[in-house]
């Protein structure tokens, strides 16, 4: 498998992982359950909304400390 390759499943299962995340919170946390349906949709919805985020926000870059003393 290329590297890229490697990549984009890392990114998918991160994906995935965020909406199932979405899911269960969503299904356990209101004290009135949501229909299946509804449930699924959030999570894809929330998934898809990362996937996006994640394509065109900037990487944050930290590895170098700034010096704050100059400002």
């Amino acid at each position: 498998m290329s590297f890229l390759n490697v990549l984009n499943v890392e990114r998918l299962i991160k994906y995935v992982l965020l909406g199932l995340i979405v899911l269960i919170a969503t299904k356990y946390i209101p004290e009135k359950s949501l229909p299946t349906k509804e449930l699924i949709m959030i999570g894809a919805t929330s998934s898809i909304t990362f996937a996006i985020l994640d394509m065109v926000s900037p990487s944050i870059n930290n590895s170098e400390p700034k010096n704050l003393n100059n400002y």
